[in-house]
């Protein structure tokens, strides 16, 4: 390790021995005998370059830059084209959709206007029919019943006499008819 101490020193005095021989003039840039041709020639290549510059780079960065203005300018012509057109289409859309609904609503009402009447048609005749059978069936309850009242008025008549042979009265038959048909004329009053 020593030894490796000893050739570092060794090697920093031999650069600083030959550092000092070998100093010459300061860096150019740096040296004031030379400022005035480096402004010089500072200034010739500044002209030059800004002579390039404004020749030939920036009139075609300048018309890159106009092309890409025209270009935005009518993609965004286009764009509001196309969206007056989609406003539009959905205006016409919603138009159709409106005519739609009003033809469904209508076809909707047509459709149920002809439903009523046909259950209206099938109520009536199915009302003619049932009041067909119920005035039927009256005149069979009507004629039962009248048959009905003719025998009750035979077997009150036999049932009056009955009761009274068994009380030990009697009646003539013709008594005993009309008091029946009195009180059956009153029952159906």
């Amino acid at each position: 390790m020593a030894n490796d101490t000893h050739g570092a020193d060794h090697a920093v005095e031999t650069l600083a021995e030959h550092g000092a021989e070998h100093a010459g003039p300061a860096f150019p840039p740096f040296d004031t005998s030379t400022f005035a041709s480096q402004l010089f020639w500072l200034a010739i290549a500044f002209v030059l370059l800004y002579l390039f510059l404004s020749r030939l780079i920036l009139p075609k960065l300048g018309g890159v830059i106009e092309q890409r203005k025209g270009k935005i300018a009518s993609d965004l012509d286009e764009a509001a084209r196309m969206k007056s057109e989609a406003d539009e289409a959905l205006m016409e859309a919603d138009k159709q959709l409106a005519t739609a609904r009003a033809e469904a609503r209508m076809n909707a009402e047509k459709a149920r206007s002809e439903i009523d009447a046909k259950i209206a048609e099938a109520s009536a005749a199915k009302t003619a029919e049932l009041d067909a059978k119920l005035s039927e069936a009256e005149t069979r309850i009507d004629d039962m019943k009248a048959k009905a009242m003719d025998n009750v008025a035979s077997i009150a008549a036999s049932t009056t006499g009955a009761i009274l042979s068994q009380l030990g009265t009697t009646a003539s038959e013709a008594d005993i008819a009309a008091s029946v048909a009195k009180s059956l004329d009153e029952v159906a009053a």
